[in-house]
């Protein structure tokens, strides 16, 4: 897990190098709240490395002792998303561009994803599959806007499809590794808890990237109002 938490971090920092971090030192060009998003982000991905290290070192009692810190992070990382996202719709409506829904949605699926699946990664502390699974998925979420700015720049909506089938391949790559490395039966597995969710994305979003006359994910409402409609 050290490889994969090391890889997120890496990921999130390039995909907001230019829109954030290219313009440090120059703090005034962002609203206090962007900065104080950044820190505990930061945190969040420094904290999960240390965590693992600390695993691998069999250091257990530093490691739930150091794990309290995320009792402060989760919520911080809550609210400055939904901040953010505010700022987001608003901009949104500012300028017309029918994007205010899917923001608001988004936002809504992002904000309720990562707080349950960081209480879901709480409650069975002891057991450590299951803590570790969840905290995985919480980094899913963390992850995606960071990889979104990277995909969209290679192809605008790439990083949408992206969000929603990386879930897929992670936990299917994990699945496999437990099946076949660690010999753990498939059905008893906690990464099969996030499929149902992500089904609900995976349809009308699949299916407006391969057959939109208009190309990729340019008729957005449509998708917005096809995921609404399955709820």
């Amino acid at each position: 897990m050290l490889f994969f938490f090391a890889a997120v971090a890496l990921i999130t920092l390039f995909g907001f190098f230019k829109s954030y971090l290219k313009y440090l030192p120059e703090f005034s060009r962002f609203p206090p709240v962007v900065h104080i998003h950044f820190l505990a982000f930061s945190a969040w991905l420094t904290l999960l490395i240390l965590q693992s290290l600390l695993i691998k070192q069999k250091k257990t009692h530093l490691h739930r002792k150091v794990g309290k810190l995320s009792y402060f992070l989760a919520p911080v990382l809550v609210i400055t998303i939904a901040i953010l996202s505010k700022l987001q719709i608003e901009r949104d409506i500012a300028v017309q561009n029918n994007n205010a829904p899917v923001s608001a949605f988004i936002a809504v699926i992002d904000i309720t994803t990562f707080s349950l699946f960081y209480l879901l990664s709480m409650i069975p502390r002891k057991n450590m599959r299951w803590h570790v699974a969840f905290l995985i998925a919480a980094t899913l979420v963390v992850l995606n806007p960071g990889l979104s700015r990277i995909l969209n720049q290679i192809q605008y909506g790439l990083g949408i499809i992206t969000a929603v089938l990386l879930p897929f391949v992670v936990s299917h790559s994990i699945i496999g590794f437990e099946k076949i490395k660690l010999k753990k039966p498939i059905m008893k597995s906690p990464y099969f808890l996030r499929f149902h969710p992500i089904r609900i994305f995976s349809s009308p979003l699949t299916s407006m990237f391969t057959t939109s006359p208009r190309g990729p994910f340019l008729n957005i409402k449509s998708y917005y109002n096809s995921v609404i409609s399955m709820l």
